[in-house]
C-alpha cells in the first residue's frame, strides 16, 4: 500500500502540473482538470480512507489513463513555443475587427455632427498643416480645405497677426483654451472673425482644434454680434419692470452708457464699436445677471438693467467705487487695443405702484448727473 500511495503522489502531482501548464500556455486544459479532480477524489475516498465497494485496481487504471491522455493531448509545440497561436490570432482579429468598426462609428458620426455646424472647424497638426470644413472655407479666401498654418496666417489682416501669435503664444497644457478676434481679407474687403480654441497635447505631438464664426457688424443695428442682436428695447423694457413691481420686491434699477463709442467708431469703424460695446455687455451679464436676455438697449450706447439681488448690487457698488474694469476697460481686437469708459446710474426701486415712464425717467435722470462734468465719480446713485 505505501509504494503505491508513493507512486499515485508523484502520478499526481506530475499530472497537475502537467494540467497546469498547459492551462496557463494555451488556454486549454478543462477536461483533464476535470478528470484529475474526479481520479483524485475517488482515490481518498476509497484508497486513503479505506473505503469499500470498488475496486482498488480501477482508481489505479484511472490514474493512469487520465495521466496517459494529458500526455497525448499535451503538445509541446504549443506550450512552449513563443510564438502567436492560432488561437491568439483569431483573437486579436476579433479585437481589431470590433475596435474598427467601434472607431469607423465614431468617425462617420463626428464627420455627421462637423456637417451640422453652423461654425466652421479647423484642425491644425503638429507640422502646421491645416484642415477647415467647408463652413471653414467660407470664410477663408482660398478654397483648398488643407492649408497651410504659414498661407492662413498671411490672408489675415497684417495689423491683427502679431496679436493672433501673441494670444497663441500664452496658450499651453495649463491653461489650454483661447479666444481670439481678428480680420481677415476676403475679396478686398475684411471680415471680422470670432475664434475659439483648444490645444491638444497627446503623445508628445501638439495639435489645434478652432471653431470660427464671421462678425457681420456692418448692418447695424441689425448686427449678427450675438449679444447686441438678442436686445430688446422699448417694450420689453418697460415689460420688464412692471412684471417686477408686481413681485413687490426691492430692486435696483442700472442704466449705463458707453461714453466713448462714438469716438472709437469715427477712429476705427462701426464694427470695432459694435465688438467692444458686445464684450462689456457680456461682461456685465456674467456678473451680475447671467442672463444675456435682461439687458435692455435704450439708445445706440445707452443701455439698462435690473438686478434682483442684493448682493450682486453690492458688488457692483463696491467695483464702481474701487475702480477698475467698470470705470477703464481695456478691450483687444486683432490689432486693436481700446478702452470704453462708461458711466451708471443707479436706481434702488421700493415703491412699485407708480408708474414705469417714472422709473425709468429717474434712472435715466441719475445716468445723466453721472455724464455731467461736475460729478467726481463715474455713477450716481437715486435710492
Amino acid at each position: 500500500m505505501g509504494d503505491w500511495i508513493d507512486v499515485a503522489a508523484v502520478l499526481f502531482l506530475a499530472w497537475l502540473l502537467l494540467v497546469i501548464l498547459k492551462k496557463t500556455r494555451t488556454k486549454k486544459g478543462e477536461l483533464e482538470l476535470f478528470i484529475w479532480v474526479i481520479v483524485l477524489a475517488a482515490h481518498l475516498v476509497f484508497v486513503r480512507f479505506d473505503r469499500t465497494g470498488i475496486p482498488q485496481d480501477l482508481i489505479e487504471y484511472a490514474l493512469y489513463a487520465g495521466f496517459v491522455l494529458t500526455l497525448l493531448l499535451f503538445n509541446m509545440r504549443d506550450v512552449f513555443n513563443k510564438d502567436i497561436t492560432k488561437q491568439k490570432l483569431k483573437r486579436l482579429k476579433k479585437d481589431y475587427e470590433t475596435l474598427q468598426d467601434s472607431s469607423e462609428l465614431l468617425r462617420q458620426r463626428f464627420i455627421t455632427m462637423l456637417g451640422i455646424l453652423d461654425d466652421g472647424v479647423a484642425f491644425r497638426s503638429e507640422d502646421d498643416t491645416m484642415f477647415g470644413t467647408q463652413q471653414f472655407m467660407s470664410l477663408m479666401p482660398f478654397e483648398e480645405a488643407e492649408f497651410s498654418f504659414d498661407r492662413f496666417l498671411k490672408a489675415m489682416h497684417p495689423n491683427d497677426q502679431a496679436s493672433y501669435l501673441e494670444t497663441l503664444k500664452k496658450v499651453s497644457k495649463r491653461k489650454p483654451n483661447y479666444d481670439a478676434h481678428y480680420r481677415m481679407e476676403h475679396d478686398g474687403d475684411s471680415i471680422w472673425i470670432k475664434e475659439k480654441g483648444v490645444r491638444l497635447d497627446v503623445q508628445k505631438r501638439t495639435m489645434y482644434i478652432t471653431m470660427i464664426k464671421g462678425l457681420d457688424v456692418k448692418r447695424f443695428p441689425q448686427s449678427d454680434i450675438e449679444v447686441l442682436n438678442k436686445l430688446s428695447i422699448d417694450k420689453a423694457f418697460f415689460e420688464h419692470i412692471q412684471a417686477l413691481n408686481h413681485q413687490r420686491k426691492t430692486y435696483t434699477l442700472v442704466a449705463f452708457e458707453l461714453s466713448n463709442i462714438p469716438a472709437i467708431n469715427n477712429k476705427y469703424g462701426r464694427e470695432i464699436g459694435d465688438l467692444m460695446m458686445a464684450e462689456f455687455i457680456s461682461k456685465m451679464s456674467y456678473h451680475f445677471l447671467k442672463d444675456v436676455h435682461a439687458v435692455f438697449r435704450l439708445t445706440g450706447i445707452r443701455f439698462a438693467m435690473a438686478i434682483t439681488d442684493h448682493r450682486k448690487v453690492e458688488m457692483l457698488r463696491r467695483a464702481l467705487e474701487q475702480g477698475g474694469d467698470l470705470v477703464n476697460y481695456k478691450m483687444t481686437f486683432g490689432g486693436v487695443t481700446e478702452h470704453v469708459y462708461p458711466s451708471f446710474g443707479m436706481h434702488v426701486v421700493d415703491v412699485f405702484d407708480e408708474p414705469v415712464d417714472a422709473i425709468s425717467d429717474r434712472v435715466n435722470k441719475a445716468l445723466n448727473i453721472a455724464l455731467d462734468d461736475n460729478t467726481p465719480e463715474n455713477f450716481f446713485i437715486i435710492r
